[in-house]
């Protein structure tokens, strides 16, 4: 008997709400009661041979069918979902295939609370007379500049604009580093590298006639050799064993004036690496 009043208030309702309502693939979703929900469709297709209810709690994925249409070519259907989760928002579409294999699936539709204008609109109001209480009260955000170094690869740190006059003239005063003002709010910060100054070997050097001398006091205690370098790196030529105290090198081992790096090791040791400046006769 149950049954039978729960078919008769179904077509009861459809046909209350059929007149206002698309065909397919637009279809109604409204509670009927609490935990009750009719989703309900006009179907305009003869030749719609399967036709399911898909329900989820979840807008895009993980819908499952619900109800499986028996005559699904009649043009006006409806089914009563007694069976939703309470407290939690479900979402409803349409699946139905046709005879020449098309099939479609509905936009889903969210259920539609007939309390949930009324609680939008508290909510709303809550949250208006929060954001007047909260006004008054309102605190003021600190604003800072960030510092990066070298690059803006990289935050170095963030400092308050009220502070960043007294780190500008740290800078100024007490370093060689430069600020650079990259925006209204940031700055790259680039610390002062000065540049190596060539310090002349004590060991590989040029007399007043431009000769190459190496010179190597303790040569008949350690193993010394020596290879020289073109600037760029390019190998020039090496000598793997040196057995005297002094020794003068011609410029003829030298193809130009200009650079020439060179490698000193001690026992198979680096013991320096420098360079030496050469000037030939033209």
């Amino acid at each position: 008997m149950k049954r039978q009043f729960a078919f008769i208030l179904l077509f009861i309702v459809i046909g209350f709400n059929i007149k206002a309502q698309d065909t397919l693939p637009k279809f109604s979703v409204k509670e009927l009661a609490k935990e009750k929900v009719l989703i309900s469709w006009i179907n305009p297709f003869a030749n719609c041979n399967q036709l399911m209810v898909q329900r989820s709690y979840d807008s895009l994925q993980f819908f499952k069918t619900i109800y499986s249409a028996q005559s699904p070519t009649l043009p006006q259907n409806g089914f009563v979902d007694v069976d939703i989760t309470p407290g939690i928002k479900a979402y409803y579409r349409i699946f139905y295939v046709l005879e020449d294999g098309g099939y479609f699936f509905t936009k889903s539709i969210p259920l539609f609370k007939k309390n949930a204008v009324q609680q939008e609109k508290n909510t709303t109001d809550n949250n208006n007379q929060q954001g007047k209480e909260t006004t008054s009260t309102k605190v003021v955000e600190k604003k800072y500049i960030t510092v990066y170094k070298q690059t803006k690869d990289s935050v170095l740190r963030k400092i308050e604009v009220s502070l960043y006059k007294k780190f500008k003239d740290s800078i100024a005063t007490q370093t060689k580093d430069t600020l650079y003002f990259f925006s209204n709010d940031e700055i790259i910060w680039k610390p002062y590298i000065p540049k190596p100054v060539w310090k002349p070997s004590s060991y590989v050097f040029t007399d007043e006639t431009t000769y190459v001398i190496i010179f190597l006091p303790q040569y008949k205690i350690h193993k010394y050799r020596i290879k020289f370098f073109e600037e760029d790196g390019k190998d020039l030529f090496e000598i793997k064993h040196i057995n005297e105290e002094k020794l003068i090198l011609d410029k003829t081992n030298f193809i130009h004036s200009g650079w020439f790096n060179f490698e000193l090791y001690e026992d198979d040791k680096l013991k320096e690496k420098n360079k030496v400046f050469l000037v030939k006769d033209f």
